[in-house]
């Protein structure tokens, strides 16, 4: 089933604003670490902001601000992007602002809300939707409640945001008071509060109110409560209707989209499939197969299409690093993000082979030397962007196995009388598949609209030869 063919029916026909925004299916996504994609205003930076290019630690400053996400925008809008993903912008003390000080400022190293408006209002000119990270599960110990905490105990007006054991509030040799995985500097909210989720839901809808975003990522959402996440959803699309509110979710995401939870999930259990089967050979086409129908059968069809599907965040080793910077095996995984149904997300600085190992080094500045970047690699992405962003089938069709060997997977994408079939060989050698397929191909042959491989059609059958990591897709007859 497609999406334009879907009905949504299984959501509560009672519920408003159920249906995941439009836009998202039609998105292609880019993730921006503000800290380390580009410094716009040097007049803004940290005491301490080291000289751009150097090594990334999960303590030190490169500068980066929202000044320098706008300038850039010009670049995006070149790549084909019309989505960005901005992780956590408000005032924090760190580099990758997860512990929040103060929800209602922009972070003064970025920039202020005025930057922010102006930023979202240059995207929206340009064509693209912007979202934030939402950081709800914990905040800062910076957080004016958790100092007034510290210091006032249980006098605190405060005492009831937080899960505290006992008092005085301390750090060691554990802290005594519930944190987000332990972490000291990041104390967690007691949402059973209702003017804890008051707070915080004010919050999500201020800034779509005061800058114009199009809605949230929720980080940590395993952490948070289905009727916190649903909360959010529904204050979000009571402001903007067509909001978008996705979650970090690690593994398996089914109950979060049961009662209009989440319009899409962060897609991690498709990433492990492509890690595992392209960059690492860890199984073959068959076992791949097997996964991906399972991840497919597990969400209703509309998450399928509202998912943001990912090979690279801010919490993982780059895509490149875990090729072994293998130029091929990175291009076939970022092949199939993009014929696959669901909105396709690039880390900044894939698009032109940025590596990195684990968190920090994931999180390296961008190179902005065009000496020091892949241009084929550049024009690779913008490609597979404009591919899909004149093919409705990949937007918006009907996915379906059509076959599978020991290392090559084929399928179809399928928009009303519009056909494609797309290959992946995810195997050092060349691969011949011979396919019979329900169309005519006597008189009019498959048109080769992207990929690297070659074919031919003998007494109505397809045969492909594929080179070692080579992928296509082909329009067929109608």
């Amino acid at each position: 089933m497609s999406l334009e063919q879907y009905e949504f029916s299984d959501f509560d026909a009672k519920a408003q604003n159920t249906r995941p925004p439009n836009w998202v299916s039609n998105a292609v996504f880019y993730q921006i670490f503000p800290e380390r994609f580009y410094n716009g205003n040097p007049r803004n930076d940290p005491e301490n902001v080291e000289d751009w290019g150097g090594e990334p630690t999960r303590e030190n400053f490169f500068g980066g601000d929202l000044e320098g996400v706008k300038q850039k925008l010009d670049y995006l809008e070149k790549l084909g992007i019309n989505a960005i993903y901005l992780n956590p912008i408000f005032r924090s003390p760190s580099n990758h602002k997860y512990d929040t000080t103060d929800y209602y400022e922009v972070d003064p190293h970025f920039g202020d809300s005025s930057l922010l408006k102006s930023l979202v209002e240059s995207a929206h000119k340009r064509g693209m939707r912007i979202i934030l990270d939402g950081v709800f599960n914990h905040s800062g110990e910076e957080f004016a409640g958790f100092e007034d905490l510290k210091k006032k105990g249980a006098d605190s007006a405060y005492c009831d945001w937080y899960k505290i054991d006992d008092y005085p509030v301390k750090r060691e040799p554990e802290p005594n008071y519930r944190c987000w995985s332990g972490v000291p500097n990041m104390p967690e909210f007691d949402r059973t509060n209702p003017v804890v989720r008051q707070f915080l839901l004010e919050v999500a809808q201020h800034w779509i109110e005061e800058a114009g975003i199009d809605g949230w990522r929720l980080d940590t959402v395993n952490y948070l409560e289905p009727g916190f996440v649903r909360a959010v959803r529904t204050a979000a699309k009571e402001i903007k209707s067509d909001s978008y509110v996705m979650g970090e979710v690690m593994g398996p995401a089914s109950s979060w989209f049961k009662s209009a939870t989440l319009d899409g999930v962060m897609n991690y259990e498709l990433y492990k499939c492509l890690v595992d089967f392209i960059a690492r050979n860890q199984y073959g086409a068959r076992e791949f197969s097997r996964r991906i129908y399972f991840l497919r059968r597990s969400y209703p069809q509309w998450a399928n299409f509202a998912n943001y599907n990912l090979l690279g965040s801010h919490d993982r080793p780059r895509f490149m690093t875990i090729c072994g910077n293998d130029l091929e095996r990175f291009k076939l995984g970022y092949f199939f993000l993009f014929t696959f149904p669901g909105a396709p997300g690039i880390y900044y600085g894939d698009e032109i082979g940025m590596e990195g190992g684990e968190d920090p080094d994931c999180r390296r500045p961008y190179p902005w030397n065009k000496d020091r970047y892949n241009k084929n690699l550049f024009e690779f992405f913008q490609n597979l962007i404009n591919l899909r962003s004149e093919t409705t089938a990949l937007r918006q069709g009907s996915f379906r196995e059509i076959s599978s060997t020991d290392h090559v997977f084929v399928y179809r994408r399928q928009s009303g009388a519009n056909k494609f079939l797309a290959a992946i060989n995810a195997s050092e050698s060349q691969e011949k598949i011979e396919l019979s397929l329900k169309e005519t191909l006597h008189n009019e042959e498959p048109e080769l609209r992207f990929g690297t491989c070659s074919f031919r059609v003998k007494k109505g059958k397809l045969l492909l030869e594929l080179p070692d990591f080579g992928y296509t897709l082909l329009k067929l007859p109608s």
